[in-house]
């Protein structure tokens, strides 16, 4: 299969994964920024962007805000935020898409780093005349909008800090999201002090439209969280949406892991509202203090909504393993229905764990042109979130590209912070 970037089952994953990012500035103030950086002074696809009749635009937008619902609202600051980046790309987009079928391949591609998913191409002196432009940091944005990476990585938090949180799916399992909030938008919500994990949960949780990404409407939690120490207590009402059966009381546990664990908290504790020990019924006995902190080793797999089609990174039902050898190995089996192995049932490969981390060795020389670029992107991602889970990175050998959506196959890749990034919407 040829490398096609823009083929339908790409753009549907790019836009159901699509980031809500927002951007309070002016089409003019964003001009003017990028008429005060002195490397676009000479730039060819500025000077055509500034006589782009600006009135044309705003039409546009106001024909369009009166026919969009609500729901459709909330995706404006994400297509006002790379408005004026359109203008700008019009130029550089034939180097994308200019072939006969409106395909690209490894020959035509020009090297945007770091996020292209190509080598080194004859197309290299054109893009060479477009390097001011490309290192422009709003183009850097969008390139990363566009990128099929779907977890969030050091490079990430230059400016923002992580806010994690358990989704209950519809299949009554967590699944983990890792939320990138701006360090300015947590100064402005909590002021100069740094907050707490709790507080965070408390500010941003009810904000997230869970439904809308396939999820049940389950956050914030009932009843009442609370700091003591360094434990979380939740006091659960009498009666409560967890406490009904085995597989809901397990989904609660989970979430409460996947929000509250890499943080401040060593451990949750349950109580009734009288400050006695909370009982569950499945159990049969006053609960115990749950633990926060204790070895998290899983491997990752394809979650996929039935519904909207949305597709995370997620453990299978957190099933935990002994090694890290065991858990990559383990990847290419299916479980259950609701989990679905990124690893294609021809491709093999043996594991290493050595000082640096862990190597897989595929048997045969993997060409990721070969496959469909989201799920090859899934690959590479699901293994080294698999691998991090155990604190390692991680290094694919017997690759037939020495670089994939700026993963360096010649050296170890970087340990992912957190699965399935997020953006938290605009209040």
């Amino acid at each position: 299969m040829t490398h096609n970037q823009f083929d339908d089952d790409q753009l549907e994953h790019v836009l159901n994964n699509a980031p809500k990012l927002s951007d309070r500035r002016s089409k003019e103030e964003i001009l003017n920024r990028l008429l005060a950086d002195a490397r676009l002074q000479d730039n060819v696809h500025l000077q055509e962007a500034i006589q782009q009749p600006i009135d044309e635009m705003s039409v546009q937008e106001q024909q369009q805000s009166t026919k969009t619902t609500k729901r459709k609202n909330r995706k404006w600051p994400i297509l006002m935020s790379v408005a004026a980046v359109f203008a700008l790309t019009v130029g550089v987009g034939s180097m994308f898409m200019n072939n006969n079928h409106s395909k690209l391949d490894q020959e035509t591609a020009p090297d945007i780093a770091p996020y292209s998913t190509m080598e080194d191409a004859p197309a290299a002196k054109s893009a060479e005349n477009h390097d001011s432009f490309l290192d422009s940091s709003i183009v850097a944005e969008h390139a990363k909008i566009m990128s099929l990476r779907t977890s969030v990585y050091e490079e990430d938090l230059t400016d923002a800090v992580v806010f994690r949180i358990g989704l209950a799916s519809r299949d009554v399992e967590s699944v983990p999201m890792t939320y990138v909030i701006p360090n300015e938008r947590v100064e402005a919500d909590f002021g100069k002090e740094k907050p707490s994990t709790l507080q965070m949960y408390k500010k941003y949780a009810p904000q997230i439209e869970e439904e809308a990404k396939g999820f049940t409407n389950y956050h914030p939690y009932q009843g009442e969280l609370k700091e003591k120490d360094d434990k979380l207590i939740h006091v659960l009402p009498e009666k409560n949406d967890y406490d009904v059966a085995s597989a809901p009381v397990n989904e609660y546990k989970g979430t409460l892991q996947d929000t509250f664990s890499d943080s401040e908290y060593t451990e949750v504790e349950f109580e009734n509202a009288d400050g006695t020990p909370y009982e569950f019924s499945q159990e049969g006995e006053q609960s115990k203090a749950m633990s926060l902190t204790g070895p998290r080793h899983f491997n990752y797999y394809l979650y996929k909504d039935q519904n909207n089609g949305a597709e995370y990174l997620s453990p299978d039902f957190r099933q935990t393993f002994s090694s890290v050898t065991e858990a990559i190995t383990g990847m290419r089996n299916k479980n259950d229905d609701f989990y679905v192995p990124v690893v294609p049932e021809n491709v093999t490969y043996t594991v290493q764990e050595v000082a640096e981390g862990v190597i897989v060795t595929f048997n045969d020389p993997l060409d990721f042109t070969t496959m469909d670029p989201v799920r090859a992107t899934q690959l590479i991602e699901a293994m080294m979130l698999t691998a991090a889970s155990f604190d390692k990175q991680l290094r694919l050998d017997n690759v037939v590209q020495e670089s994939w959506e700026g993963f360096d196959f010649k050296n170890f890749l970087p340990k992912p912070v957190g699965p399935n990034k997020q953006y938290m919407e605009t209040p």
